[in-house]
């Protein structure tokens, strides 16, 4: 009796927590570009839906988007490649490293030509793709040619609500909390359009009587 009721809670433990264990590796034809970072391989005649481990490109509502998808469907559609698996994400979606048939990895060439993120909150530790983001910030290249591009995570939050671009760059108070923020940040999309105030600087903002928000301001 003992022994039966063991290996159920044996069992149940097993069932309940996630599988650490990744996928092995597997090549395949990409069959699906559905954006930047998101792509469909087979594996034999299974159609495996791929979200790339460590970045996150532009929406397709965002500026960039349409180019970051071309670009992917360039280095990838048709072709056949080397899929990394991770983990699935909370969709089922197997996050992976994409190897390409020339030995180039395609999440680190999407950073690389500045139509990627790297994302800190899931690859924290890879030095390669902050690299990479940070070249390609200095240079310009692709989103970062934006004066101030927006990460799709936080783009997410607002729902792709856009500001004027006479208040994209600027810093914005809010007329009634007497409060200003950084320019970008998320807070002013949820701002009602009347009671935004824009400034050119920090300075002009306190000098009109406006206290810095602690959302978007470095070091509060």
């Amino acid at each position: 009796m003992m022994t039966s009721r063991v290996v159920f809670f044996l069992s149940f433990v097993v069932l309940s927590v996630p599988l650490l264990a990744s996928e092995p590796d597997f090549s395949g034809k990409v069959v699906g570009v559905a954006d930047g970072d998101t792509i469909t391989v087979l594996s034999g005649r299974t159609p495996v839906k791929i979200r790339l481990h460590g970045i996150d490109s532009p929406e397709g509502g965002q500026a960039f988007g349409a180019k970051a998808k071309a670009f992917t469907s360039d280095l990838v559609f048709g072709q056949v490649v080397t899929v990394h698996p991770y983990n699935l994400d909370r969709y089922g979606r197997t996050v992976a490293e994409i190897t390409l048939a020339d030995g180039r990895i395609l999440n680190e060439e999407l950073v690389g030509a500045g139509f990627a993120w790297w994302h800190p909150k899931y690859a924290p530790n890879d030095a390669r793709l902050r690299a990479l983001e940070k070249e390609a910030k200095e240079k310009t290249l692709g989103l970062w040619a934006d004066a101030n591009p927006i990460p799709p995570w936080e783009w997410r939050e607002t729902m792709g609500v856009t500001l004027p671009p006479e208040l994209a760059s600027k810093n914005v108070g809010n007329r009634r909390s007497r409060i200003y923020h950084a320019p970008g940040c998320k807070i002013v999309f949820q701002m009602a359009a009347r009671n935004r105030v824009p400034f050119d600087s920090e300075e002009a903002a306190k000098a009109a009587g406006y206290r810095p928000g602690k959302d978007c301001h470095k070091g509060l």
